[in-house]
């Protein structure tokens, strides 16, 4: 705005110029201004009434968003015990419906054969690749291209696949993924020249290098039915402990390999020679387990537990100097160095501890040899029933003594300490606390094995966590059946949603009609706006749409869902719960069905809330009814203010040119009146004629 350049004189001349200004400017801001800026006040009062409208769709959107296939299926799971006798077993297991992974969707996965390294692939060969019903999708090679070219080429074709390159032991593979899952969207890939090794057509005759590496399955659900389960055995992970070891040993030297089940072998050699070293280089590396330090009160003890369950995932722990009291074998026997056959033993102590107990084993000549050998030790071992057993192993000519714990011994760790001559028997072992081992299972008479104790794949779509071993008294029984009530909640939720949007969109749109005479309905920002009407109608269209496929249940008045005279929906909760125990399938489908063809969104296979989703998916986008609606309008906005601020500066103008010409016609008054005054002043002083 211009900043006014008159200047107001108020001592001297006859007018009040600021005055007359003022409400000149008043008069033409009146006719100019003000009806701009009423306009304005309008469009700002629609764009936050349509802010309002959009928030409350928004809502309304993550309420359907969270309507997902399972709320309009989800099924339940019941335990029940008809076993006799006094304490029998209580919740060995729960189950868990359809979360696994064997009742999900899954797309088509096809892989090639070996293709050979550095293998170049021409310009100009062409790979068309088609998924479903879909047209086939052409990929020509814009250059000589490797593997990974190839791959490139796909992924930027938009060919309905995902490409990637797979390599093995064999070499590099060529791998295609449908982007849809399902039976219906399976691919098919023909191929020309250099490119031709990668066709693939299952139903075809000539034969591909291409071969399926994933079959394409549609979502299923959990059959319902009764399962009789029993539970013999807990899956454990293996854990083990070292023997007491004195607070502030170091380990000066050797190193660790650690393998756990079918994992490679981890090679670890501390940074720091200390037992919290030895802990912590176990911990950073990937040898599958975790290591733990844990006092008894005077010795310290290193205690590795496997990270994962089931009897394949054992613990092997070989060590060397130093560190060879951490060694371990699944077997849980504990073996020398080897010994050569002829070696005899004179001088020299030997100490076996077992657990926290030493035993000082004193060999002699048992055999009458004329010496002490290493049966004589075996021998002498036994005798003292410190909690093992010896044995003697032989191979390529040497010896090995074995330590194996007796029963009442099986956690504890070993250690044989030899000096002098017995030197060689040195040798230790962890103590294992907990052995490797599967839960083992009865379902329907059929014996089942699971690594851990959540048992998934045996039924389908549903996951078994196991906690307690039944006995022979108990007699357990799975049923798994519809959640009726689970449909009860959905429908519910999905009947407040929308009445929660109905009721929000009245407030926006009410008029209420003025009860004074003369004056004017008092109508909301949104009353005469047509898009909402159009939303409106938009959303009870998708509603009252038919679904194809359920059986007898096509509509939500087949279900008992209908709207009321204020535009709200009503639940008849007993014509749901006849349609739920007669048809549950036809209630899911009606609501969470899908058209295989996911591009075809206005598919009368789609359910409601699946084509309602899709429809605020639509209405919320940035192109979007409510986008398009708050656009036009701040557009309109814009313009209005440029128009005030042109309306402005004009008026600013005005100003300055009123307030100079009305201070130049004071000034020209002022000299008047001074004319006048002296004027009559003459006059008065002239000789009065008798």
């Amino acid at each position: 705005m211009a900043t006014s350049t008159g200047t107001i004189s108020t001592s001297a001349g006859p007018l009040d110029v600021s005055t007359l200004v003022s409400q000149l400017i008043s008069a033409e801001s009146q006719s100019q201004l003000t009806p701009l800026t009423t306009q304005a006040s309008s469009y700002n009062t629609l764009i936050s009434a349509y802010g309002n409208l959009k928030s409350a769709l928004s809502s309304y959107q993550s309420a359907i968003k969270a309507l997902t296939a399972a709320s309009f299926s989800s099924q339940k799971s019941s335990v029940s015990n008809a076993g006799t006798g006094t304490n029998l077993t209580t919740d060995p297991f729960t189950a868990d419906i359809n979360t696994d992974a064997s009742t999900k969707i899954l797309a088509q996965k096809i892989q090639s054969a070996p293709v050979t390294s550095g293998k170049i692939f021409s310009a100009g060969d062409s790979i068309a690749i088609k998924v479903g019903t879909n047209s086939p999708t052409f990929v020509t090679l814009k250059a000589d291209s490797t593997l990974a070219g190839v791959r490139d080429a796909i992924n930027a074709g938009n060919t309905g696949v995902t490409a990637s390159i797979v390599t093995d032991g064999n070499g590099d593979h060529l791998a295609l993924e449908s982007n849809t899952g399902g039976t219906a969207n399976t691919i098919k890939v023909t191929a020309n020249n250099s490119l031709s090794d990668f066709a693939y057509d299952p139903s075809g005759t000539t034969p591909s290098t291409m071969t399926q590496t994933q079959a394409p399955r549609d979502a299923t659900k959990a059959a319902s039915g009764t399962y009789s389960v029993a539970v013999s055995q807990l899956a454990q992970t293996q854990k083990l402990s070292s023997a007491g070891i004195t607070p502030g040993t170091t380990f000066e030297s050797g190193l660790l390999a650690i393998k756990t089940g079918t994992g490679s072998t981890a090679i670890i050699k501390p940074a720091t020679n200390t037992l919290a070293g030895v802990r912590d280089a176990i911990n950073s590396s990937d040898a599958g387990v975790n290591a733990t330090i844990v006092s008894d009160g005077t010795n310290d003890h290193l205690v590795i537990t496997a990270k994962d369950s089931g009897a394949a995932n054992t613990i092997k722990i070989t060590g060397t100097g130093n560190y060879s009291v951490f060694s371990f074998d699944p077997s849980g026997t504990v073996t020398s160095p080897n010994v050569a056959q002829n070696q005899t033993f004179a001088n020299g102590t030997l100490n076996l501890k077992v657990g926290d107990n030493t035993v000082a084993i004193t060999p002699t000549d048992l055999n009458n040899s004329g010496a002490i050998d290493l049966n004589d030790v075996m021998t002498s071992i036994n005798n003292a029933n410190a909690g093992v057993t010896a044995s003697i192993t032989s191979n390529n000519g040497s010896d090995r003594l074995v330590l194996t714990p007796t029963a009442a011994n099986a956690t504890a760790a070993i250690s044989l300490t030899g000096t002098t001559d017995y030197a060689g028997l040195t040798m230790a072992g962890m103590g294992q606390l907990l052995k490797a081992q599967d839960a083992k299972l009865s379902i329907d008479g059929v014996s089942v094995t699971s690594p851990s104790n959540k048992v998934e794949n045996v039924i389908s779509g549903v996951t078994l966590n196991v906690a307690k071993v039944t006995t022979s008294a108990d007699n357990f029984t799975l049923n798994v059946s519809n959640d009726t009530s689970g449909i009860s909640t959905a429908a519910n939720t999905f009947v407040s949603a929308y009445n929660t949007l109905a009721k929000a969109i009245a407030d926006m749109t009410k008029q209420t009609p003025s009860t004074t005479l003369g004056e004017s309905t008092n109508s909301s920002p949104l009353a005469s706006e047509s898009s909402v009407q159009t939303i409106l109608s938009q959303l009870r269209s998708t509603m009252f749409s038919a679904v194809d496929g359920g059986n007898g249940i096509s509509t939500l008045s087949d279900i008992g869902i209908s709207f009321q005279k204020d535009g709200t929906l009503a639940l008849d909760a007993s014509k749901l719960s006849t349609a739920a125990t007669n048809n549950f399938a036809g209630i899911a489908n009606l609501f969470s069905g899908t058209d295989p063809d996911t591009t075809n969104t206005t598919s009368s296979k789609n359910g409601i809330v699946t084509k309602l989703q899709t429809l605020m998916d639509s209405l919320l986008s940035d192109n979007g009814l409510i986008a398009t609606k708050t656009n036009g309008l701040q557009a309109s906005l814009k313009i209005n203010q440029d128009r005030q601020t042109a309306v402005q500066t004009r008026l600013s103008n005005m100003k300055d040119a009123y307030t100079n010409q009305f201070n130049q016609l004071n000034v020209t008054l002022t000299s008047m009146q001074a004319t006048q005054s002296y004027l009559t002043q003459q006059l008065a002083n002239l000789p009065k004629v008798s």
